[in-house]
């Protein structure tokens, strides 16, 4: 359980760097060659890995321990950044950016509570 909380905080907290570089230092990210990570398609991908690994480990963390607080801040970060990927192909960068960055912290966040949570509950 606690490797796919891992590999989501890396995932998720990926996800917004990437956002953040994306808005504020594109001119560097084309300097150094990774215009590839400006494109609709490197955003789709972090998204939906992030996605994924918060989905996999809100299941599985709701089937042990069934932390209200893990599992609702997994299933809010996940909305937050589906919802920032729509808003961005609507138009609106600037809200897009927003819930990307607040979709990908809320994440980490969740996934470390998940963690703890599933370490309370292997206690005895």
């Amino acid at each position: 359980m606690s490797r796919i909380d891992r590999v989501g905080v890396l995932a998720s907290g990926a996800c917004a760097a990437h956002c953040a570089l994306s808005a504020l230092l594109p001119g560097a990210l084309s300097a150094v060659g990774l215009t590839l990570l400006l494109g609709h398609e490197a955003e789709w991908a972090l998204t939906l890995a992030a996605v994924a690994f918060a989905g996999a480990a809100l299941v599985i963390g709701w089937r042990r321990h069934r932390s209200i607080l893990a599992a609702g801040g997994l299933a809010l970060g996940i909305a937050g950044l589906i919802a920032a990927r729509f808003v961005e192909e609507a138009g609106n960068h600037g809200s897009g950016l927003t819930l990307a960055l607040t979709g990908g912290a809320v994440l980490v966040a969740a996934h470390i509570a998940n963690i703890r949570a599933a370490r309370r509950a292997a206690m005895p």
